[in-house]
């Protein structure tokens, strides 16, 4: 089942190609040539989110789209700082254990239980070339977190399924610290909104995700595989 909803969501995310190299370009058509040069760019930045929160017991992990903005701080011809804003961070988990237990109080039968939460992302990294095109990252980021839910399934007495959202903000931390390590190829050259890089992120997660901290404990792990799409008008 995860293989399967894995291919739709990167068929999904090749289809945005076209749109996130015109929005790269447009980005830069706002900021001007200042801001689409080597030494300093923008990049549109999308792809998937596959998280879990290891801790819990029979948790399986989930899918969302990461989306966002990138920037390019060349720093010399190996070395560079690579922060970013990613306003779309989906996580959770599928199958936990209830912080809301509809099947106690015979509401619904039958029922699982998966937590969607959604962060804003501000990752700061330093970038080094192995190559011209190979490169890795790493660095801080801290991750504001703007929903949590419970997302309820099961039947109720009339044997009609339903899902049933609970918002569970209060029981997560607002913020949440992680490590991403990542790895990056250049796949083609950045000219013209024509430049895509292939990355493969993992975040370490540093801080405990819940504040209810009788329920459970955990730091959570994301793996995030995305394409990120400079932006250099011109070659210096």
């Amino acid at each position: 089942m995860l293989s399967k909803t894995l291919l739709l969501s990167l068929v999904f995310s090749l289809l945005s190609i076209t749109g996130l190299q015109a929005q790269a370009a447009l980005l830069a058509l706002i900021f001007g040539d200042k801001v689409a040069s080597e030494k300093f760019h923008l990049s549109i930045d999308g792809g998937l989110n596959v998280s879990s929160l290891p801790g819990l017991k029979n948790q399986e992990p989930t899918l969302g789209f990461y989306f966002g903005l990138g920037t390019f701080v060349k720093l010399n011809d190996k070395w560079a700082l690579t922060p970013e804003f990613k306003p779309l961070s989906p996580r959770g988990a599928k199958n936990v254990k209830p912080l809301n237990d509809y099947s106690t109080v015979l509401i619904l039968k039958d029922v699982s239980y998966d937590f969607a939460l959604n962060y804003i992302d501000i990752p700061v990294l330093a970038q080094y070339k192995i190559t011209p095109k190979l490169f890795i990252s790493t660095g801080p980021q801290v991750s504001f977190l703007i929903s949590a839910d419970q997302v309820s399934n099961g039947q109720l007495p009339t044997d009609k399924t339903v899902d049933v959202v609970e918002d569970m903000e209060s029981d997560f931390e607002s913020i949440y610290l992680s490590i991403p390590l990542e790895v990056g190829y250049s796949l083609s050259n950045a000219r013209k909104g024509k430049g895509v890089d292939l990355k493969v992120r993992y975040n370490i997660g540093m801080t405990e995700m819940f504040s209810n901290t009788a329920y459970g404990s955990t730091n959570g792990s994301t793996v995030q595989i995305f394409l990120s799409f400079p932006f250099i008008a011109e070659a210096e």
